[in-house]
């Protein structure tokens, strides 16, 4: 049996390669978590401001379906999706005498920083149908 003395190349990746080709892949994996973080976090944001936003709308729906809202600015606490907020209303006269405006801010309970939501709407003042001509 002869053996060949001559060395044959292997074709394979060498050490170098193989690092560089690690190194890449980790930072684009790590680039594929931070993305990934970062979306969760959003996500969550975004789930708290709609509650926010569904507590300001449930919140001006009360007054608008209640008698004519009286001017001024009222406070309180409600409790929504398992979660506490603390909202606070302000009403105030128009240009038009049978119309107000309601602007609502709410956020996350015992929290003085800005609003989650800001919501304004306007509310007409009921007409009496017994009263009309």
């Amino acid at each position: 049996m002869a053996f060949d003395n001559k060395i044959s190349k292997q074709k394979a990746f060498t050490l170098l390669e193989v690092l560089v080709a690690l190194a890449i892949l980790a930072m684009g994996l790590g680039t594929v978590m931070k993305v990934a973080g970062s979306q969760v976090s959003n996500l969550a944001y975004l789930k708290d401001k709609t509650i926010a936003l569904w507590v300001a709308n449930n919140k001006v729906n009360e007054i608008q379906l209640d008698k004519w809202p009286a001017t001024g600015t009222s406070t309180g606490h409600e409790f929504m999706a398992n979660q506490e907020w603390d909202w606070k209303l302000k009403v105030t006269k128009t240009a038009d005498k049978d119309l107000r405006r309601i602007d609502i801010e709410v956020n996350y309970a015992n929290d003085k920083g800005e609003p989650l939501a800001r919501f304004i709407a306007f509310s007409g003042k009921k007409i009496n149908k017994s009263a009309a001509p």
